[in-house]
């Protein structure tokens, strides 16, 4: 731990205003985009509210996408307008075209998350796109909305351990598009074990590989816990130099298109590995445990399942 660093408090509560680790919360996106039941706009700026009130300072609100492809954010608009205040809080949101990163940036969105899988099927399945007609996408992104909007970029990199219809990824299949990225002027990359079948020697290696091949690019790591290793893949993540992870309250969320995943690692997990490690993350475990009881609430309202792990 930083000797300069202050403890948390015994509820994990910050004590620096300087984490040493940034997480950012996916719930309110990635949680909830697999609901049949549509939450109430009212009950997601809340709950955003309540994750910032927690400390977290990285939140990804939604979805800027069809509605017909995902219903539950047919309200981003909305939802964006309801949280927009929030001070010392960077508000991201999923936009996967030219269409999607302008209504984000109209919305006031900080930071635009574009995403595609480095698996050719499952980029077929997922968005109908090859992965070169994704960077195609992309690079009309960064060429006609990036410029003059102040908004930030974040390129996921889906499916980077393994994909349900191809098996597993070669390292060298994820470096060759991280280097493309790069090239392309991209600084943050975050790479997403879509269906959680990492193991950590191999997330060892890939964060090892990435770090040393791109110093100049800001890795992040995403993980989902279908085998009970997103934990211990996250420990040798921060072991390798990774300290940006993805979590979703509760534990929700999940890929329509990798069948058989469960949800993402749980945020609250997250934070307590981390503090248990003397690891600052400026986020109170005990105000996020209390989100997680409305987040309970607010599933069972809207009639969704209470996420197990909450």
């Amino acid at each position: 731990m930083n000797a300069n660093a202050t403890a948390p408090d015994r509820d994990g509560t910050a004590g620096t205003a300087n984490p040493q680790v940034r997480i950012c919360e996916v719930g309110p996106r990635d949680g909830l985009q697999n609901l049949a039941a549509l939450v109430p706009t009212a009950r997601k700026i809340d709950l955003i509210r309540r994750l910032a009130d927690a400390g977290l300072k990285h939140i990804q609100i939604g979805a800027f996408v069809s509605p017909q492809a995902i219903p539950q954010f047919a309200d981003i608009e909305a939802v964006a307008g309801g949280v927009r205040d929030l001070e010392d809080v960077t508000l991201s949101a999923l936009v996967p075209n030219v269409r999607g990163a302008r209504r984000a940036v109209a919305c006031g969105i900080g930071t635009l998350v574009f995403f595609f899988s480095v698996s050719r099927a499952h980029n077929l399945a997922n968005v109908r796109q090859t992965p070169e007609e994704s960077l195609a996408a992309l690079a009309a992104i960064c060429a006609e909305v990036l410029p003059d909007s102040g908004a930030a970029l974040r390129v996921d990199l889906a499916t980077a351990f393994g994909c349900p219809f191809e098996g597993r990824i070669a390292a060298e299949t994820v470096l060759a598009y991280v280097r493309r990225l790069a090239e392309a002027g991209v600084g943050e990359i975050t790479l997403c074990d879509t269906i959680g079948v990492g193991t950590p020697r191999q997330t060892e290696a890939l964060a090892r590989a990435c770090r040393e091949a791109f110093p100049e690019v800001a890795f992040g790591m995403h993980f989902h816990d279908t085998r009970g290793l997103a934990l211990a893949n996250t420990l040798k993540a921060w072991e390798a130099g990774i300290r940006a992870f993805d979590g979703a309250l509760g534990g929700l969320g999940g890929c329509p298109f990798a069948p058989g995943a469960p949800g993402n690692v749980a945020t609250e997990d997250l934070v307590s590995l981390f503090s248990d490690r003397g690891v600052e993350t400026g986020v109170s475990l005990g105000a996020l445990l209390a989100a997680g009881a409305f987040l309970r609430e607010t599933l069972a309202y809207a009639g969704g399942h209470p996420p197990e792990c909450a």
